[in-house]
């Protein structure tokens, strides 16, 4: 098997969505000095790699660590639409969601991360491609986005209120692209939270 590393790294001074708390990572205990390591994080949890909970924007007192953990892994597919504005439902779609557990979108807008056509030019979910995700029992949708929609963030709400977490910020799913049968697995911190930063990874056959 071989794994994938689908995270943004996390550092001080990394991106962060426009009007959010920087991140701050500090080694604030050095081994010269006092005989260990350590580093404190100061942040928010929707920075990087991370997955909105339903706690998020729904009006539920719903911890994402408390929610089971099959919600965050299992059979995946990745649907290819670099260069569209509105992802909308197109044929050829739907048999790449039936079947499977967790939907990625794959818009290469990775490659303009932390930049401001990252958080203004995205592509957005259309409502057509959400309905088809929620009647087929998606459990997880995941972007290489800062996110599905932009205010008043209907899609997101749209998600959360059909049980569809949402995976924001993912990287490197070029390579995947080509993979047939592959699985993700992201997994939040048990933290009481709306939502949480994960490590997100996929793995695939070969």
């Amino acid at each position: 098997m071989k794994y994938v590393d689908l995270s943004q790294p996390i550092h001080t001074g990394m991106p962060v969505y426009p009007g959010d708390s920087a991140v701050i990572l500090k080694h604030d205990r050095v081994y010269s000095r006092e005989q260990y390591n350590n580093h404190s994080l100061e942040t928010g949890m929707h920075v990087g790699t991370h997955i909105d909970g339903r706690m998020h924007m729904l009006d539920v007192d719903e911890y994402i660590g408390n929610m089971p953990l099959e919600q965050f892994s299992g059979r995946g597919g990745i649907i290819h639409s670099e260069n569209e504005s509105v992802i909308s439902l197109k044929p050829g779609y739907q048999e790449i969601i039936e079947g499977k557990d967790i939907i990625l979108f794959h818009t290469g807008m990775d490659r303009f991360y932390g930049s401001e056509k990252y958080y203004n030019d995205h592509p957005v979910l259309d409502i057509s491609i959400c309905k088809c995700l929620a009647a087929n029992n998606i459990k997880l949708v995941g972007v290489d986005m800062p996110s599905p929609d932009r205010l008043p963030f209907e899609i997101h709400k749209f998600l959360l209120q059909n049980n569809i977490f949402i995976l924001e910020n993912l990287t490197n799913l070029d390579l995947i692209s080509e993979a047939d049968v592959f699985e993700v697995f992201a997994f939040p911190l048990k933290i009481n939270a709306d939502s949480s930063m994960v490590r997100a990874i996929a793995r695939i056959d070969i």
